[in-house]
C-alpha cells in the first residue's frame, strides 16, 4: 500500500486562532471577551450544580432531615440550576452570532476582495483554482473551518478548566483514579491524531472529489446547460460521473473512520478501568466511614463529570485541529503574493495618451508547460495606431492579450508603454488605461446600465450611457423594453429580467469600452458570435470609435484587417507578417492567401463554410 506523504501545515494553530480572535476584536472589541468569559463561567458553574444536585439530596436523606429540608436544599439548587442554564443559552448565541457574523461578513468578504484584485495570473492557474474553492471551504458553514475552529476552542477552554478543577478535587481523593484518567486522555490525544494525520494527508483527494462533485451538480441545474443536456440525452452521463464523485467521497470517509476506530477502542477500555476502579476506591473509603455517603455520591458524580470533560477536551480538541487545516488554506489564499505593482509605482502620464506599445523580444508558457505560446515576439504600435492581430487559434493572440491586460507577465523579455516597463506601473491605473471586449463573455444578472457603467446604477451617467448604446448599435432594442436600461440581464434578481443573444452580449460589451472611454483599447475576437456580414459591418463601426486611440483589433477572421494602420499575422507564437492589408496582400504569402480563402464569406450570395479551415489549406 502507498505510503502517504506527511504535510505539515504553513501556518501554526496558534498562529490561525490569533488570526481569527484579532478580527472578531476588531469588530466586536471587549463585548465579544466579555460574552465570552461570562459564556465560560455560567457553562462550568451550571454543570458543577447539576453534579451537587444528587449530593445534596443524598446528604437530606443521610441526615434524615425531612422533607421540608428535602425540597427547599434541592429546589434551591435546581432553580440557580435553570437561571443559570439560561444565562448560558443566551450567552452562548451572543458568541455564536459574533463568530457567524466575522465569518460571513469579515472574513468571506477578504476573500471575494482577494479573488477580485489579485494577480490574474493567480486566479487562473489550475493549482490556485483549486485553492480558491478550499478556502471558499473554510467559510462554507457554521460547523466547519474557520467558524468550527472559533467554536471548539471555546469548548476547549471550558473543558480543559473543568480538567484542572475536577482533576484537582479527585487528588483530594487519591492520585491513582487521576492517573489513569490522565493516561486516558494521553492515549486518545495520540489516538486522534493517527486519525487526523490521515485526514490532513488524504484531504486533498477529498477536496478534488468534492470540487468536481459540486461543479457537475452546478452544471445539471443550469439552465444554459440543460440545453444540450437534454438534446444530447446526457443525464446517465451526468448521473454517471456524479455516482462516481459520490463514491469517492464515502471510499474516503470509510478510510477516516477506520482510523477513528483506535481511539474508540481505547476509550472503551479506559472508561471500564476508570469505573472499577473509582467504585472500589470510593466505596472502601465509604466503609471505612472516612467519607460520607453524601461525598461518595459528590465524588463519583465528579469523577464522571472529569471524564465529560475529558471526552469533550479532546474531541473538541481534535476537531478543532482538523478544521485548522481549511483556516491554512484560507490564509495562503489570502496571502498569495502579486506580482505587479497595486497602489504604488508609476502613474500613467495622461499627457502622452494615447499610448505607445512596445514588446521586446517577449516570451511566455504557462506553468507545467516546455512549449512556448508566444516565442520572442518583437512589436511596436505606435501612439493612436490601429493594428490588427490576426492568426489561427492557438497562434497566441489571446495570451498576448493577457499580457497586454497586465494579467501575466512575460517569461522572458519586456512590455514598454510609452518607453516604461509595465512592471514599474501602479497595476491598478494601469487598468483606467485599458478598454477591452473579450473573448468569452459571461451572463452577469445585474442592470444594463450597471452592466455598461460598471457601477451601482446611481452611481452612472445617463447620457454617457445612452450615448454608448447608440454608438454600439443597441439602442432601439435597449428602448424598447419595459424597464430599458434598468432591465436586468437573466431573472435571477428580477422576475422580468431578458437574455441577449451571444452579438447583442458583444455589442453591450462593447458599450461598455464606449462608456470607458480609455485610450488604449483591445477588442479580442468580440465579432466570434456574428456570421461574417455582421462582423464586417461592426469592424466599420470599430473604425469609428477608434479614432485618436491606440488600438488593436484580435480575431482569426480577416474582415477586421482592411481599415487598420498595420496588420500582424501570428503564427507558433511568432509574428511571421506585418504591413497594411495592401502590402500583404502584394507579397502574397500567408496572409494573401487565407484572405483569398475567407473573403467569398463576406459576399451576401456565399454558402456557408468553415473560415477556420482557411489555415488549414
Amino acid at each position: 500500500m502507498r505510503k502517504e506523504k506527511k504535510v505539515k501545515p504553513k501556518y501554526s494553530f496558534i498562529s490561525n486562532l490569533c488570526f481569527i480572535m484579532k478580527q472578531l476584536h476588531e469588530d466586536y472589541g471587549w463585548k465579544a471577551w466579555l460574552a465570552f468569559v461570562a459564556l465560560i463561567s455560567s457553562v462550568f458553574m451550571g454543570n458543577f450544580l447539576q453534579v451537587l444536585i444528587p449530593a445534596v439530596a443524598v446528604h437530606g436523606i443521610e441526615q434524615q432531615k425531612g422533607v421540608k429540608f428535602f425540597l427547599l436544599a434541592v429546589g434551591v439548587v435546581v432553580f440557580i440550576r435553570g437561571i443559570v442554564a439560561n444565562i448560558e443559552q443566551g450567552l452562548g448565541q451572543y458568541w455564536g452570532i459574533y463568530g457567524t457574523c466575522t465569518r460571513c461578513f469579515s472574513f468571506e468578504g477578504k476573500l471575494i476582495e482577494k479573488a477580485l484584485t489579485t494577480d490574474y495570473q493567480n486566479v487562473e492557474r489550475y493549482e490556485n483554482r483549486k485553492l480558491v474553492g478550499k478556502a471558499s471551504q473554510a467559510l462554507s458553514g457554521n460547523w466547519q473551518g474557520l467558524e468550527r475552529v472559533y467554536k471548539e476552542f471555546t469548548n476547549v477552554v471550558i473543558n480543559a478548566i473543568g480538567l484542572i478543577v475536577y482533576g484537582a478535587a479527585i487528588l483530594t481523593v487519591d492520585i491513582r483514579i487521576l492517573i489513569v484518567l490522565i493516561l486516558m486522555l494521553v492515549c486518545n490525544i495520540y489516538s486522534n491524531k493517527f486519525a487526523r494525520d490521515f485526514v490532513k494527508q488524504t484531504r486533498e483527494e477529498d477536496s478534488e472529489a468534492n470540487r468536481k462533485f459540486w461543479y457537475l451538480s452546478d452544471k445539471a441545474k443550469d439552465i444554459v446547460a440543460g440545453k444540450d443536456a437534454r438534446i444530447y440525452r446526457m443525464e446517465k452521463w451526468f448521473g454517471d460521473l456524479l455516482h462516481s464523485y459520490v463514491e469517492k467521497g464515502v471510499a474516503w470517509q470509510k478510510r477516516v473512520e477506520k482510523h477513528y476506530y483506535l481511539p474508540v477502542v481505547s476509550d472503551t477500555i479506559f472508561v471500564a478501568l476508570r469505573d472499577g476502579l473509582a467504585y472500589v476506591i470510593l466505596i472502601h473509603l465509604a466503609i471505612q466511614g472516612e467519607i460520607t455517603l453524601a461525598t461518595f455520591t459528590l465524588m463519583f458524580g465528579i469523577i464522571g463529570e472529569f471524564s465529560n470533560w475529558l471526552f469533550g477536551f479532546v474531541n473538541a480538541y481534535n476537531t478543532m485541529m482538523d478544521s485548522n487545516v481549511m483556516i491554512c488554506d484560507l490564509r495562503e489564499m489570502l496571502d498569495l503574493k502579486d506580482a505587479f505593482k497595486r497602489g504604488l509605482g508609476i502613474e500613467p502620464d495622461v499627457s502622452k495618451y494615447p499610448p505607445e506599445i512596445e514588446l521586446r523580444n517577449v516570451s511566455f508558457w504557462y506553468e507545467n508547460e516546455e512549449e512556448k505560446i508566444l516565442d520572442h515576439v518583437n512589436l511596436h504600435i505606435r501612439a493612436g495606431e490601429k493594428l490588427a492581430l490576426v492568426g489561427n487559434n492557438g497562434a497566441g493572440k489571446t495570451t498576448l492579450v493577457k499580457l497586454l491586460c497586465g494579467f501575466y507577465q512575460p517569461k522572458e523579455g519586456e512590455i514598454l508603454i510609452n518607453g516604461v516597463s509595465i512592471q514599474e506601473y501602479n497595476i491598478e491605473s494601469y487598468f483606467k488605461m485599458l478598454g477591452v471586449v473579450f473573448q468569452d463573455i459571461e451572463e452577469q444578472a445585474f442592470s444594463l446600465l450597471s452592466l455598461v457603467a460598471a457601477r451601482e446604477e446611481d452611481e452612472a451617467d445617463q447620457e454617457l450611457f445612452w450615448k454608448s448604446i447608440k454608438e454600439a448599435g443597441l439602442y432601439d432594442k435597449i428602448n424598447s423594453l419595459n424597464k430599458k436600461e434598468l432591465t436586468h440581464i437573466t431573472p435571477i434578481f428580477d422576475d422580468e429580467g431578458i437574455r441577449l443573444s451571444g452579438g447583442e452580449m458583444q455589442k453591450l460589451m462593447l458599450a461598455r469600452c464606449i462608456y470607458k472611454d480609455a485610450p488604449f483599447l483591445i477588442l479580442d475576437e468580440p465579432t466570434a458570435a456574428l456570421d461574417p456580414l455582421a462582423e464586417s459591418a461592426m469592424y466599420e463601426e470599430y473604425n469609428k470609435l477608434t479614432e485618436d486611440k491606440t488600438s488593436l483589433f484580435i480575431s482569426h477572421r480577416l474582415a477586421s484587417t482592411r481599415f487598420c494602420d498595420r496588420i500582424i499575422f501570428l503564427e507558433d507564437g511568432k509574428i511571421i507578417e506585418s504591413g497594411s492589408h495592401e502590402e500583404l496582400m502584394k507579397l502574397g504569402q500567408r496572409y494573401a492567401h487565407i484572405y483569398e480563402v475567407q473573403s467569398h464569406y463576406y459576399k451576401e450570395d456565399a454558402k456557408e463554410g468553415d473560415m477556420e479551415a482557411a489555415y488549414e489549406s
